[in-house]
């Protein structure tokens, strides 16, 4: 099993839209993939259908067990937990990695949304992580949120380019960047992802690409 956090203290570089492509793409090319929204805002649990449900991430940090029945299968055929505002409540260090030991299903890819800050979520985040892929949009907003993660850990960081930006400054960087289309909000129908929405697009192309070399930097291609 690998672990990717999705991650860059900067807001609204789009990270729960890169996450959530993943967990898709991974799912298209086979892994069997569960995604995990650690952002106490629940953006990403919002946006897939979730809100308020009965256990949460937060329920299984503090020690609530986990079985089959409480990993949600989503119709783009990733896992999903999600999260809620506690959170943010004290939480043991080793949480996340004692949970993680405990999942009743093997998978290939596990996949970490995480907040736009220097959280909690992320210091968990950093303890069971093998990779971390960073969005960036080339504003000097993103760009100080990947250096800030890369000055707090070890883990290799791999910046991943939304448009055009200058790779020299954030190497090392993904060899596929992402389209920077602001209508890409606009493919996101319901709970369903651009690359589900739109399997063609230019969008969703770019993003199961980047995918697929996320997958090569792992080993699980």
């Amino acid at each position: 099993m690998k672990i990717i956090a999705i991650a860059n203290p900067a807001g609204g570089v789009g990270k729960t839209t890169l996450a959530h492509a993943i967990s898709v793409a991974a799912a298209e090319f086979g892994k069997k993939t569960l995604l995990i929204d650690l952002d106490p805002a629940g953006s990403l649990t919002f946006r897939l259908g979730f809100e308020s449900p009965r256990l949460t991430v937060a329920d299984h940090l503090s020690g609530k067990s986990i079985s089959s029945e409480n990993l949600d299968l989503t119709a783009e055929r990733f896992a999903f937990i999600a999260a809620d505002s506690r959170l943010t409540t004290n939480l043991n260090s080793d949480a996340l990695a004692l949970f993680l030991k405990e999942l009743p299903e093997p998978f290939d890819l596990v996949v970490l949304d995480l907040p736009p800050s220097l959280s909690q979520s992320l210091k968990l985040a950093l303890t069971v992580a093998d990779h971390i892929f960073a969005p960036v949009d080339g504003s000097l907003h993103s760009l100080r949120g990947l250096f800030q993660l890369r000055a707090i850990t070890e883990i290799e960081v791999t910046a991943v380019a939304i448009g055009k930006v200058i790779e020299q400054d954030i190497a090392p960087v993904l060899d596929v960047p992402l389209i920077n289309d602001s209508a890409i909000d606009d493919l996101v129908k319901g709970t369903l992802s651009a690359l589900t929405v739109n399997k063609l697009s230019e969008v969703a192309e770019s993003y199961r690409s980047a995918t697929y070399s996320i997958l090569e930097i792992l080993g699980l291609e």
